[in-house]
């Protein structure tokens, strides 16, 4: 899959229930520091926008993950990354196509449940 601004925004819509224009924003920043790839180091990121990426990894839009490397001076160096999860990005997308059935019972009005003759 192609992540595109439109299909993340869709997917920020759903998980994160961001209203269209707060989506698509967010949408941009992500992509903006993604690009075409799906990993980026943590370094990259802006102060602020981390705490964005924080709310998309706690919503499952987003993992982390760390390196070790020792220096030749013997220092252990530790990188942090983010990753784009595309397979919980696919799964909110399906969600908007097939609604919970409850949904549908939840969009009824609450006359449609009076008893007739009650």
């Amino acid at each position: 899959m192609v992540l595109t601004v439109e299909k993340l925004q869709e997917a920020l819509e759903n998980t994160l229930n961001l209203e269209t224009e707060e989506a698509r924003e967010g949408s941009l920043k992500v992509l903006s520091y993604f690009g075409y790839a799906t990993v980026i180091i943590d370094n990259a990121i802006d102060q602020e926008d981390r705490k964005f990426f924080y709310e998309l990894h706690d919503a499952g839009l987003l993992n982390t993950f760390w390196e070790t490397i020792v220096l030749p001076t013997g220092r252990a160096w530790r990188s942090f990354y983010w990753e784009l999860d595309e397979e919980s990005v696919k799964r909110s997308l399906r969600r908007r196509e097939h609604p919970r059935e409850e949904a549908v019972y939840e969009s009824l009005p609450d006359e449609i449940w009076a008893r007739a003759g009650a």
